[in-house]
């Protein structure tokens, strides 16, 4: 079975973030929201398994 190969095809490209995606990754009270989002979830997930 012979495959497609050729080279330089899209898929071969990872995606590219968009400008607001790249400013979110980088504004600091964000990352402090979504830090203690996240470590509230673990929490909740941790006093589940206490019971």
């Amino acid at each position: 079975m012979v495959k497609n190969r050729e080279p330089y095809q899209q898929a071969y490209y990872p995606p590219i973030p968009t400008a607001s995606t790249r400013f979110m990754r980088q504004f600091l009270v964000w990352q402090f929201i979504r830090f203690w989002i996240i470590n509230f979830k673990i929490f909740k997930l941790l006093m589940k398994s206490h019971r």
